[in-house]
């Protein structure tokens, strides 16, 4: 079982020190959200010694790991040695209170694999080293576990004073109703039972709003599940990855019409390779702007159920294949992704498509190909894979590419859109790691390129056709078309 530590001091003996009314309040709301998924309690206006007694009753409280959140909210002030928590029989002196690393330090002995500290106090942004100390701490503590993080959330920067009860009421609206940017939502979907300690944490920054204060955050290590996800429906329809869905639907509006026109022989090439049902790797390339993701990302569309009833309700017919509901049995947009987020995601994919058997436990990718391999072996289909941007996951594009992509073909068809990389250090670009023999659809070639200014030529001219009736729309698009063409 996960541990919580709520710590609110809202009443101070030293009349230096003003009464807080949100701080008690604040640890204890928190503590009632997360006990679903946390054992512990909210401590109220404790004295110093009560809360280093609990504090060192923290060692081992954790031997089979999990995660370990600790609130703190208060007064503090700075000292030379760092940040000092007040409690409240703390005096004023530079050495009065708890100092911000040495309560890191007993959290990271707890043995906690995922640790976050949440600091609501005045200059609480002094106390970001106590991520740096804890993440040493935890260097020194034997562990099996593979995703070992540390974070430290901080109420404000290390010269600001916090407002009363602020940081608090948008950590619960954050964990009670998730994030309400579109850009967030990824890792908050419908489909993850579960959120990390640093999604929760960029959640709240990104959203925050005001200038009151600014809230600071501090990491270290590899981020896991923490936090259940107050979107999560274990019966939603799969979805379509947006930026695929926009890509396809050629709008930057999630709520308008699909505007995709042409691309008639690429669409065809995918949904060829998605009928062959032979498992092997397949490569959509070309520079950017070239239509990668909307090719692919129309072949998703049309697979997934919600998004093909729209596309064949709007009124709109198209010259190419139909791959067919529920061809694409997953879909990943690469972007920031890890080799094991990808795994992941593909993973959950396949069990809700019911390829692979559900378990408690997220796959890793030596654990998605190791399955999947032995679900083909004793009959099932290879499943079709779509991954879009490869080259997007920047750091991790290599890795995702020869520890899952090369070895998930093995076993499935797998599709994926990406402009060639260089290798760090020389060797096989990305491209020549993905299909050593050349992609299947380069669309920089003479042919494609041809094809690509037609199709441009008919977007356009879709898309200007009731804007004006001044306007003339085919001369528009016709020099759109020669400025992008370079005619």
């Amino acid at each position: 079982m996960n541990r919580f530590i709520g710590i609110g001091v809202g009443s101070y003996d030293n009349p230096l020190y003003k009464a807080l009314p949100c701080a008690v309040g604040d640890a204890t709301a928190f503590r009632d959200l997360l006990a679903a998924n946390f054992a512990g309690e909210a401590v109220v206006d404790p004295g110093e010694e009560a809360v280093r007694d609990g504090l060192k009753a923290l060692e081992g409280a954790l031997p089979d790991g999990g995660a370990l959140v600790l609130l703190w909210g208060g007064h503090a002030r700075n000292s030379p040695n760092g940040l000092r928590l007040l409690a409240r029989d703390s005096g004023g002196s530079l050495a009065a209170g708890i100092g911000a690393n040495d309560v890191a330090g007993y959290c990271a002995v707890s043995g906690a694999n995922q640790l976050l500290l949440i600091l609501d106090t005045c200059y609480s942004g002094q106390a970001l080293s106590a991520a740096d100390v804890a993440a040493e701490v935890l260097r020194h503590v034997p562990t099996d576990e593979q995703h070992v993080w540390v974070g430290v959330l901080t109420s404000c920067q290390a010269v600001e004073t916090a407002q009363d009860g602020l940081l608090g009421e948008r950590l619960r609206a954050l964990v009670k109703f998730g994030p309400t940017t579109l850009m967030l939502r990824t890792r908050w979907s419908v489909h993850n039972e579960f959120v990390r300690g640093d999604d929760l944490c960029d959640g709240l920054l990104k959203e925050w709003v005001g200038d009151r204060q600014a809230p600071q955050l501090r990491t270290n290590g590899s981020a896991w599940w923490m936090f259940r996800n107050p979107l999560y429906d274990p019966g939603a329809p799969e979805q379509v990855v947006e930026h695929l869905l926009l890509a396809a639907r050629g709008s930057q509006q999630i709520e308008d019409r699909s505007w995709f026109t042409g691309r008639t022989t690429e669409v065809n090439q995918v949904v060829a390779w998605i009928r062959s049902g032979l498992p092997g790797l397949h490569v959509v390339t070309g520079s950017a702007g070239t239509g990668k993701s909307a090719i692919v990302g129309r072949v998703v569309s049309l697979s997934n159920p919600g998004e093909r009833d729209r596309l064949l309700s709007d009124g709109h017919t198209w010259s190419h294949d139909d791959p067919g509901a529920g061809s694409v049995h997953a879909h990943v947009h690469a972007r920031g992704m890890t080799v094991d987020r990808a795994a992941e995601l593909i993973a959950g994919q396949l069990v809700r498509r019911g390829v692979l058997l559900a378990q408690a436990e997220r796959r890793n990718a030596p654990e998605l190909l190791g399955h999947l391999q032995r679900a083909v072996e004793v009959g099932a289909s290879p499943p079709v894979v779509i991954i879009d941007g490869v080259d997007e996951a920047r750091s991790e594009a290599f890795s995702l590419a020869e520890e899952l992509l090369v070895r998930l073909a093995r076993y499935a068809v797998v599709i994926v859109s990406t402009r060639d990389l260089p290798r760090p250090g020389g060797g096989s670009g990305l491209l020549d790691t993905l299909a050593p023999r050349g992609p299947g659809l380069d669309l920089d070639s003479v042919d494609a390129q041809q094809r690509t200014r037609q199709d441009l030529y008919d977007y356009v001219l879709a898309r200007l056709a009731d804007v004006d009736p001044s306007m003339d729309a085919a001369r528009v698009a016709a020099h759109l078309v020669g400025v992008m063409g370079g005619d």
